[in-house]
């Protein structure tokens, strides 16, 4: 006979996106499977998205009227709530897809433009507040060559690795013990 130990602990997943509707695109369903199972989940979004496009007409006058960041975010806290997740956003200023050739530059203090470690600290400071057990991202290659999906990667293994080095952004947390 096999012995079932109940879990006692809340499970934790973190999912890191560039912009707000890569969750909804990417990784939805899994989200909500883990969900209905009664694990916690958090989205991050490193970005506003705001260099984006729309594709539909009746989110184009949406956009022409209150600009694209401000329907992001209203897209993202829907989002949010459909899934019924947690969710933080990194802040940074979305890169924008550079095409032609040669490629643009990116611009100037965009977050694929910033260097890594210039990223890291505030998703340090998030996986030592939720302690996700699973974190989830893109690829190294960023799921296709967008520079923010790419950064995304980046960070987010950057940020691990840094989140389980007390060493490493010491005043950040990560020594709070009540949450199992």
């Amino acid at each position: 006979m096999v012995e079932t130990i109940p879990v006692t602990r809340s499970l934790r997943l973190m999912a890191v996106h560039a912009h707000p509707d890569d969750e909804s695109s990417k990784g939805a369903a899994s989200m909500a499977k883990y969900i209905a199972e009664g694990v916690e989940v958090m989205v991050v979004t490193c970005t506003g998205g705001e260099r984006g496009d729309v594709l539909n007409a009746v989110a184009q006058a949406d956009v022409d009227a209150r600009g694209l960041l401000a329907v992001r975010r209203d897209e993202m806290a829907a989002a949010a709530a459909v899934l019924s997740v947690q969710h933080a956003w990194l802040g940074f200023e979305d890169s924008g897809y550079p095409e032609g050739d040669p490629l643009p530059p990116l611009p100037v203090g965009c977050f694929a433009e910033l260097p890594v470690e210039a990223t890291i600290e505030p998703l340090v400071a998030l996986i030592r507040e939720f302690r996700p057990q699973v974190v989830t991202t893109y690829d190294e290659n960023g799921g296709y060559p967008h520079p923010d999906h790419i950064r995304t990667h980046e960070t987010t293994m950057a940020a691990i690795d840094a989140a389980a080095d007390p060493a490493r952004f010491p005043g950040l947390g990560g020594d709070d013990r009540r949450r199992p």
